[in-house]
């Protein structure tokens, strides 16, 4: 599977809104745990709540921001 890039969305503000609202959609979802983030980012790739694969500060086709994007945007 290839990294997706996300031009559906314009910005990643927009995106990591797209996914709070899907989580108000869809029940089960977690957080990846921190040594999990941290083993994508040096990978250079990142998963979406969706599970798609992406670039650390980018969101899928759908709209989902990374979860480093919406993470970050918790912390500030």
């Amino acid at each position: 599977m290839g990294v997706e890039h996300g031009p559906v969305t314009a910005d990643a503000a927009r995106a990591v809104e797209n996914a709070h609202a899907w989580f108000e959609a869809n029940s089960g979802w977690a957080p990846p745990d921190p040594d999990e983030l941290l083993e994508w980012l040096g990978d250079g790739v990142c998963r979406c709540p969706d599970d798609c694969l992406v670039e650390p500060h980018s969101w899928c086709t759908h709209g989902l921001a990374s979860w480093y994007l919406i993470l970050r945007s918790l912390d500030g």
